[in-house]
């Protein structure tokens, strides 16, 4: 398969708003890019790399601005990268911070990338690498990235913080002049990766909102390893039909085509791991019917018609084999659970291997 990396809808950041406010059509940027526009509304939904590279590439032309990741990274903050902002903004100092986020990113937002630290003298330069061979689009990734590093870095430091001077690896000279004007800082062109500067006595910065909010529950914290492993084919296809999700009902050809494999190959390498292309969509479909009765108050007919179901009927039927109660009966029996009525039953969605 071609995609080596994937990242989660949050790394986005407000796109919407700045495509919006420069003039753009946010609806046409995603129908160009082939992706749903429900990715807005679903920022824990994994996506290729590639395909995120390419949203940003073809929002970049749609506006006509080759720096437009630098405007679109001045409005990111870490509360926007939910479960791993909270958990890099939560880190005493922000040493442990950027010890958070390197460990943490490749497992929890985004893989096939490396947030590095290096010491030069009296200079930090941490830097953002890819192994993702994608090329479209890349160097616009590169500058988001950068500019969520420095949210992190404003965390403990303040929130007018500039590093003393960005360095990126791929960048031409025709665009240093507007990323200088934009940033207030001085912008380098370098060999290795991109990176931001700054003195190393920063790294003792004590986090100032320390103690402040809720901690990360277990559960929370357990999604850190939600990413697909690049040597997991059947993860790496239910990234694709989840995502696929939100916009259709995908057809294996069409998820084969996303993968880089034709048809027959996908449907042979599923089965030599004891899968089909249908169990990853039916369980798919599972995980997120039972998302929708959970976080929204969507009616049955309304979810069923999203899942992409021909009638209620049939959704009822399918959820009921699944989980062992029609969807209404789960949803009541949910909110029952929530009020402490049901001693403890439980609310269980069968595995492949109980159907």
């Amino acid at each position: 398969m071609h995609q080596t990396g994937y990242t989660r809808a949050s790394t986005l950041g407000p796109i919407a708003d700045v495509v919006t406010a420069a003039g753009g059509s946010i609806e046409r940027v995603f129908r160009r890019a082939d992706l749903p526009l429900g990715l807005l509304e679903a920022p824990d939904t994994l996506l290729p790399l590639r395909d995120h590279f390419r949203l940003l590439m073809v929002t970049s032309r749609e506006l006509h601005d080759e720096v437009f990741a630098v405007r679109l990274g001045r409005q990111t903050s870490m509360a926007g990268l939910g479960i791993f902002g909270r958990w890099v903004a939560q880190a005493p100092t922000l040493l442990e911070a950027i010890h958070r986020a390197g460990t943490s990113l490749p497992h929890m937002l985004q893989n096939a990338t490396q947030l590095v630290v290096r010491r030069h003298g009296s200079e930090i330069h941490w830097s953002y690498e890819l192994t993702d061979p994608a090329r479209d689009g890349r160097r616009q990734n590169e500058m988001l990235a950068i500019w969520y590093m420095i949210a992190v870095v404003r965390h403990f430091a303040g929130a007018c913080w500039l590093p003393s001077r960005i360095v990126f690896g791929d960048l031409p000279n025709r665009l240093r002049c507007q990323i200088d004007e934009l940033t207030c800082t001085d912008t380098a062109v370098g060999d290795a990766a991109s990176a931001i500067v700054f003195d190393r006595r920063l790294l003792t910065a004590v986090n100032p909102n320390l103690g402040q909010g809720d901690g990360l529950t277990a559960s929370e914290l357990a999604r850190i390893f939600d990413l697909p492993d690049p040597e997991d084919l059947p993860g790496r296809v239910s990234v694709l039909i989840e995502l696929e999700l939100l916009d259709r009902r995908p057809t294996l050809s069409h998820i084969g085509n996303r993968s880089g494999l034709t048809r027959r190959p996908l449907q042979r390498r599923l089965s030599e791991v004891g899968l089909s292309y249908s169990d990853l969509l039916r369980n798919a479909l599972q995980r997120r019917a039972v998302r929708l009765l959970c976080q929204t108050d969507r009616s049955i007919g309304d979810i069923a018609s999203v899942l992409g179901y021909d009638d209620p009927a049939h959704f009822s039927r399918a959820f009921e084999r699944w989980s062992g109660a029609a969807p209404t009966r789960w949803r009541r029996l949910l909110e029952a659970r929530g009020r402490g009525e049901t001693n403890g039953a439980p609310l269980r969605i069968k595995s492949r291997t109980d159907m």
